[in-house]
């Protein structure tokens, strides 16, 4: 009995042991199950860490990015403007319209920037920074004859390709100057080529300072003819003043003629109706009042003269052509303060033209030259000669002018030319053309 319990002892300690023992595993793998974890977990919460602050550096990125692209969008936005820009330029000037480059009130301003344009060449030249030079050229084994060589071939270079410059910037006009610019690039090119042997050519830098001279030079031109221009149209004012003034005083003199003759007359019969029978002052009385009447007339037309004298804006509005020198459809638009504004058409129909000009409309005005500058506005894209605006020439037929006319509603046009024009006409042997 004693041993049987011995044995069942040890059983329940060996069972306590292994018990004890599977405790142990399992808190150790209770343990380092722990352990991992925690460490799992640091491990995620520093990947998080990371991969918050990677967020945080892409967003700044991703800012700084879309800066770039707005930047870059309006940069592309500007350039497709000035493209566009250039492309309307491009196709004004293929049809001989030319953009001028500068924008100087008269024409001293483009000369004093053609003599500083200039200088800079000069300075270019004197500085050496005109033409790219190989320094270490070297001739029979000298440096000093291989400089001297090099200051020959930059002469000769410079020389050769100024004069071409200049030949070809004294033959711009309005319808070459893209012709002259690329004959000047092509020359650049062409000396740079000839020379490359000797390892000498033109600066990029120089032909730019040349091209400038080329718009320079033509657009100085182009402002001195501009300014000859209004010269002109100034001094053919001060022409048509003096002889609206010639034409107002003789005809002052002629209406004061006329009154003076009226009121003789007047004055001699009312010394008849002293002695005159009852019909016959009825007759004298009425031909004294026919008499005052002519007077009164020529009173307003005097004051009339003298308005006109007085107000530089009032005259005629002209509406002439000359097929026979310009063809169908091409009209003049003119001013004249001429009291007869015939006296303007037959100076314009002398020995400028090789036929007389045919009048369509004669239109006058309190204020002629407003509406002269109203009727060039509205058919501006008609006008013939595009650089110079105040050559009045416009390819447009008289029915579209006389719908024109019409929307005016101070002004009363009569299309239909007036006996005067007619006179006018058949004393030069102009036959009258249909409206």
């Amino acid at each position: 009995m004693a041993l049987l319990d011995f044995l069942k002892a040890s059983e329940y300690k060996r069972q306590i042991s292994e018990l004890q023992k599977q405790a142990d595993i399992k808190l150790s793998l209770k343990e380092q199950t722990s352990f991992d974890l925690e460490n799992n977990i640091t491990n995620k919460k520093s990947e998080l860490s990371n991969l918050k602050e990677q967020i945080n550096l892409s967003n700044s990125e991703l800012a700084k990015l879309s800066k770039i692209i707005n930047q870059s969008k309006n940069s592309i936005q500007s350039l497709k403007e000035q493209t566009n820009q250039l492309e309307d330029d491009l196709e004004m000037q293929s049809f001989g319209i030319y953009q001028p480059q500068y924008d100087f009130a008269t024409s001293i301003g483009y000369k004093d920037k053609l003599t500083n344009i200039r200088s800079q060449q000069k300075n270019m030249i004197k500085n050496k920074q005109a033409v790219a030079v190989n320094p270490n050229w070297t001739v029979d084994g000298s440096k000093a004859k291989g400089r001297k060589m090099n200051n020959n071939n930059t002469k000769a270079i410079l020389r050769s390709f100024n004069n071409e410059c200049e030949a070809a910037i004294n033959k711009v006009t309005y319808s070459n100057i893209e012709r002259i610019e690329k004959r000047i690039q092509t020359s650049f090119s062409q000396h740079n080529k000839l020379n490359e042997v000797v390892n000498v050519r033109l600066l990029p830098e120089y032909l730019n300072l040349k091209i400038l001279e080329l718009h320079l030079a033509y657009e100085y031109s182009l402002k001195k003819q501009q300014e000859k221009e209004v010269l002109r149209e100034q001094r053919e004012r001060e022409r048509e003043e003096k002889a609206l003034q010639k034409e107002i005083s003789n005809q002052q003199k002629n209406i004061d003629k006329e009154i003076s003759h009226y009121k003789n007359i007047i004055a001699d019969l009312q010394e008849k109706l002293k002695i005159a029978t009852d019909q016959e002052k009825k007759e004298i009385n009425l031909k004294i009042t026919e008499l005052e009447h002519n007077i009164s007339e020529h009173e307003a037309s005097k004051k009339e003269l003298d308005y006109r004298l007085k107000n530089a804006t009032a005259g005629y509005v002209y509406i002439i052509s000359n097929i026979g020198s310009f063809g169908k459809d091409v009209v003049k638009i003119g001013v004249t303060r001429r009291l007869d504004p015939l006296d303007r058409i037959y100076e314009l129909s002398s020995a400028s033209v090789p036929y007389k000009f045919d009048v369509h409309a004669l239109i006058f005005s309190y204020d002629a030259y407003k509406l002269e500058s109203n009727l060039h506005h509205k058919f501006d894209k008609q006008r013939i000669n595009k650089v110079n605006n105040r050559k009045e020439f416009f390819k447009i037929p008289i029915d579209v002018i006389k719908a024109t006319l019409e929307e005016y509603d101070d002004l009363t046009v009569d299309f239909e030319e007036s006996p005067e024009a007619d006179e006018y006409k058949q004393s030069l042997g102009i036959s009258t053309v249909s409206n």
